[in-house]
């Protein structure tokens, strides 16, 4: 049994949800969406559900939008902000498009859900696949932190590790969905619905600067769809009369896999594949094997915004790991501590200026995948419980500082 399209069944391309707009101007204004408390679903008029009784929700959203003046003095930029998406309730921002795509799945009447993911989509899926009840198979490249795997197994999911890489489980999980009739909830752009959760991270940064759009929004990309989405966001606020202007989007990707920065510095029109990923950013290591069009649509978003792109080393990501919780308490995994390693670059290059308005998107949470940030964190002591012990210790560390 068919449970969704994952493609025009003309052409083959990617496909897009569609609103009546003009209705939505009608019927929703920014005051009235601020008064209906916090999370996604206070925008579900401008998600793709028909059945509200359908949905399946752990409170995602409604995240803290930071203003970091600490980490903003550091790297020359004075209204910098963090949207935090640690906090969501699987840590990372992957609950978004999940909850819409797991509610879609209720309405579908799905009796098995599957889903190709690098870590953070599988543990979220779990989590929302165990609350709405429904069967739960999770494909995963060798690699994902143990952490992640982890949330994925302790919510009853079946975990199947593949040897290869996300592309090879992405193209296993599409298989299900075509042969055995399983709801695909992959969240790349495979799934149309997942990225329309993806849209409120853009909602939400415009009603918390008070609909007066950011200069820059920076997004960790491995397909894209976060920034795909936010952007999206930004346009139908635009669209609807709420903003006058919409953000120029950064996609950031780490070097060992970047075929999105790749086409844009060389100034391609379409993404290429990449080889096989060689980052400890797992979270966005996506070479987008079988399906570069994903990357080709981040691409072209990236340049209607008048937006860049930027690849930063594994070393610069783990460092900005450390700035920023160093700076502003706020632990991130790898993948989302590259927005603050790609700023660093740009702003050091003059393309962001000291004066801009500037959001860096932190997509997951640092106990996501600690063993990568362990490499840059600062030296453990070990004394005996003693005063005398601690006052050497201390003494060593003042005469090392002098």
């Amino acid at each position: 049994m068919k449970v969704g399209y994952y493609s025009c069944r003309k052409c083959g391309g990617i496909l897009q949800v569609d609103y009546d707009y003009q209705r939505l101007s009608e019927r929703q204004k920014p005051r009235m969406v601020k008064k209906k408390g916090i999370g996604i679903w206070k925008y579900k008029e401008f998600l793709p559900i028909q059945d509200y009784s359908k949905m399946i929700s752990l409170h995602e959203g409604g995240t803290k939008l930071l203003r970091c003046k600490r980490l903003g003095r550091r790297l020359g930029i004075e209204k910098l902000y963090v949207k935090d998406e640690t906090t969501n309730p699987t840590g990372s921002f992957k609950d978004r498009p999940i909850s819409v795509a797991v509610t879609k799945a209720k309405e579908f009447s799905a009796k098995t859900m599957v889903s190709a993911s690098s870590g953070n989509a599988g543990a979220s899926l779990s989590a929302y696949a165990a609350k709405a009840g429904i069967e739960c198979w999770i494909f995963a490249p060798a690699g994902v932190p143990q952490e992640k795997t982890c949330q994925m197994r302790v919510h009853g999911s079946k975990l199947v590790i593949i040897n290869g890489t996300y592309s090879d489980a992405f193209k296993l999980a599409r298989t299900c969905a075509e042969e055995l009739g399983w709801f695909n909830v992959t969240s790349t752009f495979c799934n149309p619905y997942t990225v329309e959760g993806d849209k409120t991270v853009g909602y939400e940064i415009l009603e918390q600067l008070h609909y007066d759009a950011p200069d820059w929004v920076l997004i960790p990309v491995g397909a894209g769809p976060l920034l795909v989405g936010s952007w999206r966001g930004f346009m139908e606020m635009k669209r609807l009369g709420w903003v006058n202007r919409s953000p120029s989007m950064v996609g950031v990707q780490a070097e060992g896999c970047s075929p999105i920065v790749k086409a844009f510095k060389v100034g391609r029109s379409t993404v290429e594949p990449w080889g096989n990923p060689r980052t400890v950013v797992s979270a966005i290591a996506d070479p987008l094997q079988g399906y570069p069009q994903d990357g080709t649509l981040t691409l072209n978003t990236i340049r209607k915004s008048n937006g860049l792109a930027e690849a930063c080393s594994d070393y610069e990501i783990l460092q900005a790991v450390k700035w920023l919780a160093e700076t502003e308490g706020i632990f991130a995994e790898p993948a989302g501590a590259a927005p603050i390693a790609a700023l660093d670059k740009l702003t050091g290059e003059g393309k962001l200026e000291k004066k801009d308005v500037v959001v860096c998107v932190v997509t997951g949470s640092g106990l996501k995948d600690p063993t990568a940030s362990m490499k840059i964190c600062g030296e453990t002591f070990k004394i005996e419980p003693s005063i005398a012990e601690l006052e050497e210790l201390l003494k060593l560390l003042r005469k090392g500082n002098s």
